[in-house]
């Protein structure tokens, strides 16, 4: 048929045909973001309700969609377009079953009395979450064994075996530990594997050196999943504090109420310091700090301490009474202070360690690792 042929073809046909084209297209879009759970549960009388719920930013539970068992059976249909975590909640059933919502079909089976067990088929997603339960349910009940064996040791007055289940019980979490990165590393597209980096970037168990090359070797379709997003503006936020990364010029007031920056009290060492009066943990640590700053102030060390205080006169006071004799600015915001939020500081005491060019090169050290650090500085 020819360009000129066309123009013969009768209207109707070509009705037909574009509406065939306009109903694939608007088919095959739903089909390719849609999940169907195929749900068994042994044991469960008929008519028990099944739901799929998910956990919100405020950790209460959003119902999805429901449903009703028949000969322990059940299917819940929808549309997902990235993975996400979700949990099926069974009527007459103790606890849920966590399963990843993701297009695809998923099948579930579980017993009645024991949903935490229940296996998951069908779909990448699942098959790895899968993976990872099983390794980790057997860490669990590792550590279980070791928790009996102390109790018992320590009835029994078995001093020297407690100390050796303790080494046990430690080497089981440095394993346990080890396998979660091992699991990232290798799986860079599960859901799972955003979920164990943005515990590990939060609880700051992993130091940030490790956790970079993971975060990145995420793929593009996991990290644009509504967990991968947050895990991304969190990691971007961090940043701004990233050892290596180039401390943000700010000013504030100090007591007196002029205006300080850090680029005018820069030294060879400088050290950034989030506290309040208010904090316990920050008085606390203050000693250490006046200590290492009386020591090395003459051989370039300069503090500058900006406060999250709301009342001046505590603040004065608490300056006077921990004798920190060195630079000091506040704005009495509290969290809302502005170079806290430059910094993306939302705990504290939290610092910073600056070379001489401004650069930081260590954070939020304690004790004598403050020491530690300083003295390698500045010999």
């Amino acid at each position: 048929m020819t360009i000129f042929e066309i123009q013969f073809i009768p209207m109707k046909y070509l009705i037909q045909a574009l509406f065939s084209i306009l109903y694939l297209s608007l088919t095959s879009c739903a089909d390719t973001n849609a999940y169907k759970l195929s749900i068994n549960v042994t044991d469960i009388p008929d008519q028990s309700k099944v739901y799929l719920r998910y956990i919100d930013g405020t950790n209460n539970p959003i119902t999805i969609d429901s449903t009703t068992t028949l000969n322990g059976e059940a299917q819940l249909e929808g549309i997902q377009a990235s993975p996400a975590m979700h949990y099926v909640f069974v009527e007459n059933a103790p606890g849920n079953i966590p399963v990843i919502v993701t297009p695809g079909t998923i099948e579930i089976r579980a017993q009645k009395d024991s949903l935490q067990f229940a296996k998951l088929t069908g779909t990448d997603q699942n098959k790895w979450f899968s993976e990872f339960l099983k390794t980790s349910q057997g860490f669990s009940q590792r550590a279980n064994g070791i928790s009996e064996d102390l109790q018992n040791a320590r009835a029994n007055g078995k001093e020297a075996f407690i100390n050796s289940l303790r080494e046990e019980y430690t080497e089981l979490q440095q394993e346990a530990a080890q396998y979660e990165i091992e699991f990232v590393t290798a799986h860079p597209s599960s859901l799972i594997s955003v979920l164990l980096l943005e515990r590990m970037f939060l609880s700051k168990s992993v130091d940030e050196a490790t956790l970079k090359p993971l975060i990145e070797a995420l793929t593009e379709d996991i990290k644009s999943s509504e967990a991968g997003v947050k895990l991304m503006t969190a990691w971007k936020a961090n940043l701004v504090t990233a050892i290596g990364s180039q401390a943000q010029e700010f000013k504030g007031p100090n007591p007196e109420g002029r205006e300080i920056s850090l680029s005018e009290i820069k030294g060879k060492v400088t050290i950034i310091d989030f506290w309040a009066a208010w904090c316990k943990p920050c008085r606390a640590e203050n000693p250490n700090v006046v200590s290492v700053y009386n020591e090395f102030h003459e051989k370039g060390l300069e503090i500058i301490s900006i406060s999250l205080d709301k009342n001046k006169e505590d603040w004065l006071a608490a300056i006077a009474a921990d004798q920190m004799d060195w630079h000091h600015i506040s704005t009495l915001q509290y969290f809302d202070d502005p170079i806290a939020k430059l910094y993306n500081i939302n705990a504290i005491p939290a610092t910073l360690i600056l070379d001489e060019n401004g650069t930081i090169v260590a954070k939020d050290l304690r004790g004598p690792a403050l020491k530690a650090q300083i003295s390698k500085m500045l010999p």
